[in-house]
């Protein structure tokens, strides 16, 4: 039963991509973002089943911990509605007299946490999925579709984003965006990622639009949703877009004038406000949330007992220890797990294409192309930009290979998404071209 209602849904969701203008796909086949839904639903399956095999205990599976939880709060809808809505809306507060549900559950209150003002976003995902419960009758695979219709939605507006600047590519630009491994898997699972990348599309498409199109009025309100709900998910990818954001906003006002210098200066002034904003508002310490953060999945790799913890220096919190762990932050977050660090199914995953990754970042410095139009040039810093900040607090913040790879999965895109922006790929192409005709 459960797999017919599964496949039910699924022909549903394949209907309405198919149909609805929103999952248009310029420059694919019409039959690309139905045939792209059904590869992320076949992948969040087939992690599923990984994590179900690898990952025996699902009170400690991030793939079901949620899922499963969220079932105590659901259950209330029939018993005392008037609790569900309050719990799903977040408006119990953290009221006392809500813990009956939230004791049975084994993520509300974590161990391992560390408490430093920024919203938990554990307890969005198990509302979430609880409100998705109300349809879906707790059938895990119409989750996994859920969810892959959501990041969907969210990838084929950061794909039209960037066909304006790419329309000559349609199919590398479509590799790019949908079909890394790491974004095809994790975004894909019923996982905060999906819904981030979500958001990330919602943000980056308004922007965009709002920057180098017209204005309307529907543009602010789409980045004040995504803004909120980065809020409510994962704060960090918001303050990795803000340096990029700003920078294309100036890029803009400037007839795209001088670029790059714009984008460096952005870095570097939102960098010196983010770690010294403590002096101004002293209630927000970005430099103490991102150390505690450390500390925090540092407690996650204790009580979880995780095989892939790095042996990192402790964050302290002040600009000179961040700087020192610089380097090896931004080298951890582009390239590990490497095949030396592979011991598991997932972690061999991962070390493959982050083998992939070097290749195509050696190939990009060997075939780097600068842009000779500005608007794709602000386009392309934008990209840097992003990659080089979300990379440096993942990689600061995050000594677990495999919570790594995860984390830093939204970046992977934009940087496949730079390198045809800024490399010469006729030249690639003749290259290839000329090695397979000698090899015959």
């Amino acid at each position: 039963m459960e797999a017919l209602v599964t496949l039910l849904y699924l022909l549903i969701a394949l209907l309405i991509v198919w149909k609805r203008k929103a999952f248009a796909l310029p420059g694919l086949p019409p039959f690309a973002a139905p045939l792209l839904l059904t590869i992320k639903f076949l992948a969040g399956m087939a992690l599923a089943w990984i994590y179900k095999e690898y990952y025996t205990d699902r009170s400690t599976a991030d793939m079901y911990k949620l899922f499963d939880d969220s079932r105590f709060m659901y259950e209330a809808l029939y018993d005392a509605p008037a609790d569900f809505l309050r719990m799903v809306t977040g408006l119990d507060q953290n009221a006392p007299y809500f813990d009956h549900y939230y004791f049975k559950m084994n993520n509300w209150y974590r161990p391992y946490d560390v408490e430093y003002g920024v919203y938990n976003d554990t307890r969005t995902l198990i509302r979430l999925n609880a409100l998705v419960r109300v349809f879906s009758f707790g059938i895990y695979g119409v989750h996994i579709l859920i969810w892959c219709l959501f990041s969907l939605l969210g990838l084929t507006m950061m794909y039209k984003t960037f066909y304006r600047f790419l329309n000559d590519r349609p199919y590398l630009l479509a590799f790019s965006v949908f079909l890394i491994p790491s974004v095809l898997c994790w975004s894909s699972g019923v996982l905060k990622e999906g819904v981030v990348m979500l958001l990330m599309g919602i943000f980056i498409s308004a922007l965009f639009r709002w920057s180098l199109v017209a204005f309307r009025w529907k543009y602010p309100l789409m980045i004040v949703f995504a803004i909120l709900g980065f809020y409510l998910l994962k704060i960090y990818i918001l303050f990795a877009l803000i340096p990029g954001s700003l920078a294309l906003v100036v890029s803009r006002i400037s007839s795209f004038r001088r670029v790059r210098f714009i984008f460096l200066i952005s870095l570097f002034v939102i960098g010196m406000i983010g770690f010294n904003i403590q002096y101004l508002i002293p209630s927000i310490n970005l430099l103490e949330v991102i150390a505690f953060k450390q500390q925090a999945i540092l407690r996650l790799a204790y009580y979880t007992d995780s095989g892939s913890a790095l042996a990192t220096n402790p964050l302290e919190p002040d600009l000179f220890s961040f700087v020192r762990n610089l380097p090896e932050a931004l080298f951890n977050a582009a390239f590990r797990p490497s095949i030396i660090d592979a011991h598991n199914l997932l972690q061999w995953f991962s070390a493959i294409e982050n083998a992939f990754i070097l290749i195509c970042f050696v190939l990009a410095i060997g075939l780097y192309q600068p842009q000779t139009d500005p608007v794709k040039r602000a386009a392309g810093w934008f990209c840097v930009s992003f990659i080089f900040v979300l990379f440096a607090m993942m990689g600061l913040s995050t000594p677990i290979l495999g919570t790594l790879v995860r984390f830093r999965m939204p970046a992977l895109p934009f940087l496949f998404i730079a390198f045809l922006l800024f490399s010469d790929i006729p030249r690639l192409i003749a290259l290839k071209n000329e090695i397979f005709n000698n090899g015959k």
